[in-house]
């Protein structure tokens, strides 16, 4: 049973180093230096947004309510009613005016926006 015990950490302490190791960016191994960063794109301020456009209401519904929007469901049926939102309108001005229609808050109208990405 002893030996099972220490079977099982000498596995654990070795998937530990494996993953660790993958992590790792070697660099320059004759000078030290890591290799440059790729610089930010576009895609970086979209991360972790939802397509206004293509996302379904069920993950509409749990982004609003995560980000404690009351009634999140209403709000994800209202992005529904008023697709599609131009590709060129990065303001989201159609859906301000879709929100101000069902007397959306400032703030609620903001923390959706700020949840949302084009396409």
């Amino acid at each position: 049973m002893r030996s099972l015990k220490y079977a099982a950490l000498l596995l654990a302490l070795t998937l530990a180093l494996v993953i660790a190791a993958c992590g790792e960016d070697p660099g320059d191994s004759t000078t030290g230096e890591s290799s440059p960063a790729t610089p930010a794109t576009s895609d970086a301020a979209t991360a972790g947004k939802l397509s206004a456009n293509n996302a379904t209401a069920e993950e509409l519904e749990a982004a609003f309510a995560a980000a404690g929007i009351s009634n999140p469901g209403a709000w994800a049926h209202d992005i529904e009613h008023h697709r599609p939102f131009p590709a060129d309108d990065p303001e989201f001005a159609k859906l301000r005016r879709g929100l101000a229609e069902h007397n959306a808050a400032p703030d609620v109208v903001e923390t959706i926006i700020g949840l949302l990405k084009l396409p």
